[in-house]
């Protein structure tokens, strides 16, 4: 059976259905329903909420970048990442299997194959009717 207080202070603080499903252990579907039903005049408390918790995580997010970008992080410590084939640099898990979330994920690299074309492309370099 489903807890409609707990569903109503979840998602009052901004939590969606399936993040409240996830926190409750049942189905995202019956979390809709829930909300469709009981929860119809939060909605304006939600939305405002929902974006506040947006905002509050995109300014920690740029806080935590802001004295050292993904770069030069990386280039310092190089010995929890791994390279792929491509030539860009993603954590190796065997090695830091928790990270902070402030800790870069991965870094593309710049110069691979597959971006260059990619920006050739798009640049429209050398582009005539005859060859399109």
């Amino acid at each position: 059976m489903l807890d409609k207080v707990r569903v109503k202070e979840l998602y009052l603080k901004g939590y969606g259905a399936c993040q409240i499903s996830n926190i409750l252990k049942c189905k995202p579907e019956t979390v809709r329903k829930c909300i469709e039903r009981n929860l119809k005049d939060f909605r304006n408390s939600h939305s405002a909420n929902k974006i506040r918790n947006k905002e509050i995580d995109r300014i920690t997010r740029y806080e935590s970048k802001k004295y050292m970008s993904d770069a030069t992080f990386i280039k310092k410590n190089r010995s929890i990442y791994k390279t792929t084939a491509d030539g860009d640099l993603v954590v190796d898990t065997n090695i830091a299997p928790i990270i902070t979330y402030d800790t870069p994920r991965r870094l593309a690299n710049e110069n691979s194959e597959k971006e260059i074309n990619r920006k050739i492309i798009k640049s429209g370099y050398r582009k005539n009717e005859l060859l399109y």
